[in-house]
């Protein structure tokens, strides 16, 4: 497998690394909202009449980012990594490398596309294009570029020029 180096020389992080890393996550974010769902019996509602209020919304998305920022919130702040990118050596770093802590990767990196994703239809659209633009070849996918971040790998080093 060929490793892509970016202008800066860091190493990016692989898309299936990246696919599995998100997987990784996933399942964590579902472990803490299958309890809520069966413990309010929102999930056998939800499953039987396909309905949930905006009330229900609002609490469920609510309990998801604070269970995001309790099992996440320590790595992200600290090396730009959650739990499913810490497993694969991965790290979200801005262009030039440097950590941006848990405000910034939070507030621009996550919110925006995760709010345009509660839009009925069009958040669909724009959360499929944002997976989509994985493929191009520097690997950012929408939520990069609104942050200014990339993904790269900490498991191979960047190799200094002794020369510069």
């Amino acid at each position: 497998m060929e490793q892509t180096v970016n202008s800066e020389g860091f190493v990016l992080a692989s898309r299936w690394s990246r696919l599995w890393a998100v997987i990784i996550d996933s399942f964590i974010a579902f472990i803490f909202i299958l309890p809520v769902l069966f413990y309010t019996g929102l999930g056998s509602r939800i499953l039987a009449k396909g309905v949930i209020t905006l009330p229900e919304i609002v609490m469920l998305g609510v309990y998801s980012w604070l269970a995001y920022l309790l099992c996440n919130g320590y790595l992200l702040h600290t090396k730009g990594q959650t739990i499913g990118k810490n497993v694969f050596n991965i790290a979200i770093v801005d262009l030039s490398g440097k950590g941006l802590g848990l405000p910034k990767l939070f507030l621009k990196r996550s919110m925006p596309i995760a709010l345009l994703g509660y839009i009925p239809f069009i958040g669909g659209i724009v959360s499929t294009i944002n997976i989509l633009f994985i493929f191009k070849k520097n690997r950012r996918c929408i939520h990069d570029l609104i942050a200014g971040t990339q993904v790269i790998s900490v498991a191979v080093k960047k190799e200094l020029d002794v020369n510069d």
